[in-house]
């Protein structure tokens, strides 16, 4: 166990919000590998209660972590922090390879003395076994993609790992089926993700999206017609080789590529000279990207995808996939495009020039972000948890 000082995580009574949760509470988080969606999400929710949960983990890289989201970490597993194993910064370690042990370490938590339990899940967390009487909400990413989607997860595990995962997938199934069955209220990011939940696990599920900072997001830069933007992982379901290859027949229209991943080499040997590649930036820099770009392209099909609100934070619309979580976030022809049909270059292509011909209100585009805010997400899952007894 690691121990907190409780008076850095105990907040006087006048910064208490009066509607915060008092009861004894814990948020069980699969892992955290750096402050991205999944990591802020848990960040926002310390918020709800009136001291901090008590935040269980397998692994923390509390490096990355805000220090008030790191000091809340008690526990996290002792195999997962041996040296060569453990992650050090953004250096990724080895930990990923004990995804066979999570269940069990999940399953074998102590969580006797929390009235209140939110497994914050796209793995394992949500086979925790809270207390008899106790409120245990899972608020999930998606059901274990290793299991049920392993088509989608080709282009991140490969190798000899790839072969272990597919040789456990069967057990790997099975125990994600039982354990689905332990939380009392299941809560999904998206609807995309609450059919899955209904059609692997049987379960009925509420949506309440991811929070996402839409304050950082600039709105009073000068906008360029001709540039476009592009911000993802470059693996093959973000589709960046279609991406770049649609704009090698736009020569008036340029575009710049932010992102990191295996399909950087073959990406740069096919690139237009209307297209720039960029590594990950600073986040002061990439905002302004959004907000100076005419049009935002994301035609990967996603759980959620936080990159389209910040676009349509900075004012900027959006050429999206009809598809997964963007059904929930672009209305077509109020906040962008949405595109049918098998992503090619040719469509591509054609989603582009829709999307640069459009009239598109930027303060309208901005509204339609506040749909997706912190505290917006803060108040859906609070009514959540109220429905279902929390105090």
């Amino acid at each position: 166990m690691i121990s907190t000082e409780s008076g850095t995580r105990d907040r006087t009574e006048s910064e208490r919000s009066p509607t915060a949760f008092v009861a004894r509470s814990a948020i069980v988080h699969d892992w955290f590998q750096g402050f991205h969606g999944s990591e802020r999400t848990v960040a926002a929710m310390l918020d709800l209660f009136a001291r901090d949960p008590d935040v269980f983990a397998f692994h923390a890289a509390r490096e990355l972590l805000p220090e008030r989201l790191a000091s809340a970490i008690v526990r996290e597993s002792r195999l997962a922090r041996l040296p060569g194993i453990r992650q050090r910064g953004h250096d990724p370690g080895r930990w990923r390879w004990l995804l066979p042990y999570m269940p069990r370490y999940f399953g074998r938590l102590d969580l006797t003395p929390y009235e209140i339990v939110i497994s914050s899940s796209h793995a394992c967390a949500a086979g925790v076994r809270p207390s008899t009487g106790a409120l245990h909400l899972c608020y999930c990413y998606t059901p274990m993609r290793y299991a049920w989607m392993p088509q989608a997860e080709r282009d991140r595990v490969q190798g000899v790992r790839g072969l272990a995962l597919a040789a456990l997938r069967g057990r790997l199934r099975a125990w994600d089926r039982r354990a689905s069955q332990r939380p009392e209220v299941y809560v999904a990011i998206s609807t995309a993700v609450a059919e899955r939940i209904a059609r692997f696990y049987g379960r009925e599920a509420v949506v309440v999206p991811p929070p996402v900072a839409i304050e950082e997001l600039p709105h009073d830069l000068q906008r360029d017609p001709t540039h476009f933007l592009w911000v993802h992982r470059l693996v093959s379901y973000k589709r960046p080789l279609e991406v770049a290859a649609a704009f090698r027949e736009l020569p008036h229209l340029r575009l710049t590529m932010v992102g990191v991943g295996p399909l950087e080499r073959d990406l740069r040997k096919s690139l237009p000279p209307n297209v720039e590649l960029l590594g990950w930036l600073p986040r002061e820099r990439l905002v302004r990207l959004y907000a100076e770009a005419t049009g935002f392209i994301h035609v990967g099909e996603e759980d959620f995808g936080i990159t389209m609100v910040e676009a349509l934070a900075a004012g900027t619309p959006v050429l999206a996939l009809d598809r997964g979580g963007a059904r929930d976030i672009v209305r077509a022809g109020v906040d962008g495009v949405l595109m049918s049909g098998p992503v090619t270059p040719a469509r591509v292509r054609q989603g582009i020039l829709e999307l640069s011909a459009g009239r598109w209100s930027p303060d309208e585009l901005r509204r339609s972000a506040e749909r997706f805010s912190v505290g917006r997400f803060r108040t859906r899952l609070a009514q959540v948890m109220r429905a279902h007894g929390a105090a």
